[in-house]
């Protein structure tokens, strides 16, 4: 069982070398994930769903840094040149791979989230 502070704060260890990541960001993402998968922040997440929740979060949290960066710039003067471009670019493909295995995890099916499901479409020729 895990409580929002607490996946908060394993996402924070997460992504602690990414510059300007705060706990206020952290929470946020946390928060989201556990939204999105019915939980609310004064619940306990069940040990089953943390994966599913936290990997939720983290390619949530890896959008928002894309999209934080996506101003970044490339400068040339005489004596230097700083290319940022590349940086949202990672960011992106980082987040992109990490919504794939959410998926992929989602799909599998935890604690009664995600699996497979049927539909039955009604067919046309008959009443």
């Amino acid at each position: 069982m895990a409580k929002l502070d607490e996946l908060s704060e394993r996402l924070l260890k997460r992504f602690k070398d990414v510059p300007k990541i705060s706990d206020e960001d952290t929470l946020e993402w946390a928060e989201t994930a556990m939204n999105e998968h019915g939980y609310t922040a004064d619940d306990n997440v069940p040990t089953e769903a943390i994966p599913l929740v936290m990997l939720y979060a983290e390619a949530d949290g890896a959008s928002q840094i894309a999209l934080r960066t996506s101003y970044y710039f490339y400068f040339t003067d005489k004596d230097e040149t700083v290319d940022k471009t590349e940086v949202p670019k990672e960011y992106r493909r980082l987040a992109d791979a990490l919504w794939t295995r959410y998926r992929q995890k989602r799909n599998a099916g935890i604690n009664g989230i995600g699996g497979s499901k049927m539909h039955y479409m009604k067919r046309v020729d008959r009443p």
